[in-house]
């Protein structure tokens, strides 16, 4: 990641981060998949959950765990041949736990969508503790202007697990149902999500 302004930044290609990760891998002494097999038996790494603690743990070379960590956000964003029309609460529930899956601080995403409910576009758009100071309304709706939709959503995760939604996210929610009133853009529902659940607002009735 390169900053070529105050606040602006250009975002490596995948081709540059895993080139990256194999220099990094290099340099602790795996050249080839054997190798690196070999290295993840040793360490009983058998799924994504044991890398991500590894790569976490203070015993992991710190270039590897960034690069490591760089490339499993990408895999969370690469969904191969996704249908882009979502049709029902649960469908969007279980895209978006899958999206925000073993994240460690909250984020806030906007899912924009046109008149067919096919996406146009997904910003992660606040990350740390969201209050309604933080996580204004303005900034969501303000993009939903520059795409031109139809609808919004959106959705944060509590890395806890624990979907009940606080104070804080109720008054959110009722910001954005109030904005969009008057925008004419539709507020379709504010999720929360996390170690694979989901909660849906609208469902519970709490706007």
């Amino acid at each position: 990641m390169k900053f070529i302004k105050s606040r602006h930044y250009l975002i490596d290609t995948d081709i540059v981060i895993l080139t990256k990760l194999f220099d990094q891998l290099k340099k602790v002494g795996i050249t080839d998949y054997d190798q690196l097999i070999k290295r993840l038996n040793q360490l009983n790494i058998v799924s994504f959950d044991d890398l991500l603690e590894y790569l976490s743990d203070f015993k992991c070379d710190d270039k590897v765990a960034v690069m490591g960590e760089m490339v499993l956000e990408r895999l969370r964003m690469a969904v191969y041949d996704r249908d882009a029309v979502l049709t029902s609460s649960n469908e969007v529930g279980m895209y978006l736990t899958d999206k925000l899956a073993n994240r460690k601080q909250e984020e806030l995403w906007a899912i924009y969508i046109d008149n067919s409910n096919h996406i146009i576009a997904e910003k992660c758009l606040f990350r740390g503790t969201l209050d309604k100071s933080v996580a204004h309304p303005r900034e969501i709706f303000r993009w939903a202007l520059i795409y031109a939709c139809a609808g919004v959503f959106v959705v944060h995760n509590h890395p806890s697990g624990k979907l009940v939604p606080s104070k804080s996210d109720l008054e959110l929610t009722k910001l954005l149902h109030s904005a969009s009133d008057m925008l004419h853009i539709d507020f379709l529902d504010h999720f929360i999500v996390g170690k694979g659940h989901y909660l849906s607002m609208r469902e519970h009735q709490l706007f």
